[in-house]
């Protein structure tokens, strides 16, 4: 196969290694063909097109064979920017049953009667150019990365015992060193039994089924525009709970957004033990950062306290305004105290502008 330069991308010529001039004995014989050409060549290709001959005028039997990565995406039928792999690459194969009679090897798989004259599919190259590279290794290729029954069960108890994936993949490759499922292949098939878990219902419906089932604490309010779109959700375990009531001194809080797909604030709410271990208190999707949000968190924050006369004394933030004026509000008589990792980070971000040169060390260890 030759590589050239074509547009800034490699172009590689595989008409040679689809040229063939064997007749197969049915359809399927050819697409088993095909599928050991494009595995031993790492070419992925699928039906483009097929025809059968139904006695309407002009319909003959007919299968056209393209690369996967052929036409163009369709972003007219989706709100959001999604990322394809389709270049519009011309590779086709046209095949098509034979009329001159020739006969060629049987595949070593069939069975039957012997081809008579006229019989069996014939292959034509009409375009063997990708204008595209193709891989070095098989990892990832649609059909040789293909989980076998016997991967795909080894791969649903491993995501039930939630086990990262690139774990599973060395999993996957300890039990068949000859493996080459990606990572990738991983998370689809992870989020596709999440979809097949989650069913009819909606995401927030499911998450919200989820922490019931488990017994948690939750609690959630909807949109002042009258709809049924919910604006925040906030959750804490039972045994977190516990732990709060028993070590209520000291609390830290923070916001973590732009880390899940939702790309919503999620607050986080920590406690101190005595021992200075840290454990989860509970946590808060919100719509927004603002102090309203963060009032309602912390006010149902405030409700898992057994004793209303026992609240927290420390409260340790990130310079987050509307979350200090929340915490003014439902905690007054807490003290607010700021990250001291938040507040280096700003001294060091701080002394590039405002300190001189040979003096940014010495301010930077203080």
């Amino acid at each position: 196969m030759a590589q050239s330069g074509d547009t800034g991308q490699n172009s590689v010529d595989t008409t040679d290694v689809f040229t063939t001039n064997d007749k197969f004995d049915t359809r399927e014989d050819v697409l088993k063909w095909a599928e050991d050409v494009e595995i031993a060549n790492k070419v992925s290709i699928i039906i483009t097109r097929s025809d059968k001959k139904n006695g309407v005028r002009g319909k003959n039997d007919k299968l056209i064979l393209g690369c996967d990565r052929g036409g163009k995406y369709d972003t007219s039928q989706s709100s959001t920017s999604t990322a394809s792999k389709k270049c519009n690459c011309p590779f086709k194969l046209r095949v098509t049953p034979s009329i001159d009679g020739r006969v060629g090897p049987r595949a070593p798989h069939c069975v039957g009667p012997a081809l008579i004259d006229g019989s069996g599919w014939k292959v034509q190259v009409q375009c063997g150019v990708h204008n595209h590279g193709l891989p070095d290794q098989y990892a990832g290729h649609p059909r040789k990365a293909r989980l076998t029954a016997e991967e795909n069960k080894h791969v649903e108890e491993l995501t039930k015992c939630r086990v990262a994936p690139r774990n599973i993949v060395i999993s996957l490759k300890e039990k068949n060193p000859e493996s080459v499922v990606d990572a990738n292949q991983i998370y689809r098939k992870r989020n596709k039994l999440q979809k097949e878990e989650r069913g009819h219902r909606t995401d927030t419906q499911h998450l919200l089924q989820r922490l019931d089932d488990a017994n948690f604490v939750t609690w959630n309010r909807r949109r002042d525009d009258g709809s049924n779109v919910l604006s925040d959700i906030f959750w804490a375990h039972p045994d977190s709970i516990k732990l709060l009531n028993l070590f209520p001194t000291v609390l830290t809080m923070d916001c973590t957004y732009k880390t899940n797909k939702y790309r919503l604030p999620l607050l986080e709410i920590v406690g101190t033990t005595s021992t200075n271990l840290t454990f989860n208190i509970g946590f808060a999707y919100m719509e927004s950062e603002k102090t309203d949000n963060y009032r309602w968190a912390l006010e149902k924050l405030k409700g898992l306290f057994t004793k209303q006369d026992i609240l927290p004394q420390v409260i340790v933030t990130a310079r987050e305004l509307a979350l200090m004026n929340a915490i003014e509000s439902v905690f007054p008589h807490a003290v607010n105290l700021l990250c001291t990792w938040h507040v280096n980070k700003n001294v060091s971000t701080r002394c590039s502008m405002l300190v001189p040169k040979d003096m940014r060390d010495l301010v930077k260890n203080l």
